[in-house]
C-alpha cells in the first residue's frame, strides 16, 4: 500500500460531517485518526458517545512522533492503534521507529523502539549508525592494533585533532600496518626498520590490500610523532624517495554529452528536485558532494550566483563557487518543494526531512540514474555506472573549452594549484586542433615577416672592413 492509499489527501467539500452532513474543509487521514466531523459542539457530544474508538479532547494529548511537541487536534480517534500522531507526516515519522523495544549493543546500554526483529548474521542491533560505527571501530582497533593500542589510541587523541578534520583515513591506513606487525610477531617499536617496511609493502601486495603504499603518509606521520613524543629513539623508518610510490597522472573523466543528456531525462522522467538541483550545482559550479550536502540556505546568494563554500572541506579553504542559469532555476524549485519547518538549516534534506548526508545523496543518484543497484535490476533504461564527482571533472573541463582562463577555472573549482587542476580539465580535442592550428599560422607569419639576418663568409667580412676603413673612405669621399 503506497502512502497515498495509507494517507488519503480530501478535498474541500469531498467528505461530510457523519452527524450532520456538513461539507467538511480538505483534510488529510492516517492510521488511527480516518474520523473526521464538523466540530460543531452539538456534534462533538454526539461523537463522544459514539462506542468505537476514543475522543481525544483539543490540548490534552501530546504527539508521540520524535521532535513534534504538538498536542492532537480534537476528535475521535482509533482505540487499537498502537500509537498516536497529530499529522500524517507524524504517524509516518513515528511509525518508522516502530513499537519494540530494543537495547543497544555498542555498549551504551540505551533503549530504543524498532520496527520488527530482524534477523542478523551478528545478532546485534544499535540505536544509529553513529553507535554502529562506535561499534564496529573498537572492534577494528582491538583487533588491528592488538598490543600496540595504547600508544596508538594516544596518538589518535593528542595528534589527529589537530591535524586531520575526520580520522577515518589515517584509522585505515594504520590498520592493516599494525596487523601485519601483529602477524610477524613485532610487539616493539624500535624494531621496525626500513626493511620492516619493505616487507609490509609486499606482505599488503600478497594480501591485494591495494592502498598500502599510498596510505603510507599515515604510518609515516604515525611515527613521526612517536619521534616528537620520545616513544621511539630511532629515525623514521618510512623513507618517501624509496617506499612512496610514483604519482601516476590520471586524465580527467568528464562526462560525455550523450551521457549527459541521458542523466538529465531519466532526472526529469523518475527524479525529484533535490536531485535535479544537485545536479546541476555539481555541473555548473563542480562543488564536490560533501560541500552540497554542508551548505546551508544562508551560504546561497542567488543574486551573484553563487555558493559559499564552508569549512569544513578537502581543501580547508573557505571559497566562492560560481553557478549559472541551470543551478539558480533548479534551487528555486527546490524551494518550493523544500521542508521549511524542519528542525535545520541545510539546503538538502533527505526524505525524512534530516540533512542529507554525502553517502545517502550518492545512492540516491545511483538508485534514480542506474539501469541495475546493489545488484538487482533497475530500469530497463538507464545508464551503467554514475560517479557524481565527475560532474566536478565535467565542469572543468567545460570551462576550458570555452575558453576560460586557469585563474577563473581554480578559483570556482577550489584548486589551489594548475597541476591539481589540470587530473581534472580537459580540453575539447576539436578545441585543441584549432588552437594548435591557429598557434602554427601565427608561427608561419612570424617567420617569414621578421627581418632577414645574412651570415657572412669571412671574406665578405674583410671585404665591408676593407671598405670601412679611414684610407677606404677618403678615397670615396675624393
Amino acid at each position: 500500500m503506497t502512502n497515498e492509499e495509507l494517507m488519503p489527501k480530501y478535498a474541500d467539500g469531498e467528505r461530510s460531517c457523519p452527524i450532520c452532513s456538513e461539507p467538511l474543509p480538505a483534510h488529510q487521514t492516517w492510521p488511527g485518526a480516518r474520523y473526521r466531523f464538523c466540530s460543531n459542539p452539538a456534534c462533538a457530544v454526539k461523537v463522544k458517545l459514539l462506542p468505537k474508538g476514543r475522543y481525544i479532547e483539543a490540548n490534552t494529548v501530546k504527539c508521540e512522533a520524535q521532535g513534534c511537541d504538538a498536542y492532537l487536534p480534537e476528535g475521535r480517534y482509533g482505540g487499537r492503534s498502537t500509537f498516536t500522531a497529530c499529522s500524517a507526516e507524524c504517524y509516518r515519522r513515528r511509525a518508522l521507529m516502530g513499537s519494540i523495544l530494543m537495547t543497544c549493543d555498542c555498549g551504551c546500554a540505551t533503549k530504543f523502539l524498532r520496527p520488527s526483529e530482524r534477523d542478523r548474521i551478528t545478532g546485534l542491533v544499535f540505536l544509529s549508525n553513529e553507535h554502529r560505527g562506535k561499534y564496529v571501530r573498537e572492534m577494528y582497533a582491538n583487533d588491528s592494533f592488538g598490543v600496540f593500542l595504547d600508544i596508538v589510541d594516544r596518538f589518535f587523541a593528542e595528534n589527529v585533532p589537530l591535524r586531520y578534520t575526520n580520522d577515518k583515513w589515517i584509522r585505515h591506513s594504520l590498520g592493516p600496518f599494525f596487523r601485519f606487525l601483529l602477524t610477524h610477531g613485532i610487539t616493539s617499536l624500535e624494531s621496525i626498520t626500513p626493511q620492516t617496511i619493505t616487507q609490509y609493502l609486499l606482505w599488503a601486495k600478497q594480501m591485494d590490500i591495494r592502498n598500502a603504499a599510498h596510505d603510507l603518509s599515515g604510518v609515516s606521520s604515525f611515527f613521526n610523532w612517536c619521534i616528537h613524543g620520545g616513544y621511539r629513539a630511532g629515525g623514521n623508518p618510512v623513507i618517501p624517495k624509496y617506499h612512496y610510490p610514483p604519482k601516476k597522472q590520471k586524465m580527467p573523466r568528464p562526462i560525455s554529452k550523450e551521457e549527459l543528456t541521458l542523466a538529465w531525462n531519466i532526472l526529469h522522467q523518475r527524479g525529484n528536485a533535490r536531485l535535479r538541483f544537485a545536479m546541476a550545482a555539481g555541473e555548473e559550479s563542480g562543488i564536490r558532494i560533501g560541500e552540497m550536502c554542508n551548505l546551508r540556505m544562508e551560504d546561497v546568494d542567488l543574486d551573484g550566483q553563487r555558493f559559499f563554500i564552508r569549512l569544513p572541506n578537502k581543501t580547508n579553504t573557505e571559497r566562492w563557487a560560481l553557478f549559472s542559469e541551470k543551478t539558480k532555476k533548479y534551487y528555486v524549485e527546490w524551494m518550493a518543494e523544500r521542508q521549511m519547518d524542519c528542525d535545520h538549516n541545510h539546503v538538502l534534506h533527505n526524505t525524512l526531512g534530516g540533512p542529507s548526508t554525502p553517502y545517502s545523496l550518492r545512492e540516491e543518484f545511483k538508485r534514480v540514474l542506474c539501469k541495475t543497484y546493489d545488484g538487482k535490476s533497475n530500469y530497463e533504461t538507464g545508464l551503467e555506472t554514475w560517479s557524481t564527482h565527475r560532474l566536478r571533472h565535467t565542469m572543468a573541463s567545460s570551462l576550458v573549452s570555452a575558453g576560460a582562463d586557469a585563474a577563473t577555472i581554480m578559483a570556482t573549482g577550489g584548486w589551489k594549484s594548475f597541476e591539481a587542476m589540470s587530473w581534472y580539465a580537459k580540453s575539447d580535442d576539436e578545441v585543441a586542433r584549432r588552437g594548435y592550428q591557429e598557434a602554427m599560422r601565427h608561427i608561419q607569419e612570424e617567420k617569414y615577416s621578421a627581418p632577414q639576418v645574412k651570415t657572412l663568409t669571412p671574406a665578405e667580412l674583410l671585404m665591408r672592413r676593407q671598405i670601412t676603413t679611414p684610407a677606404s673612405i677618403a678615397s670615396i669621399r675624393q
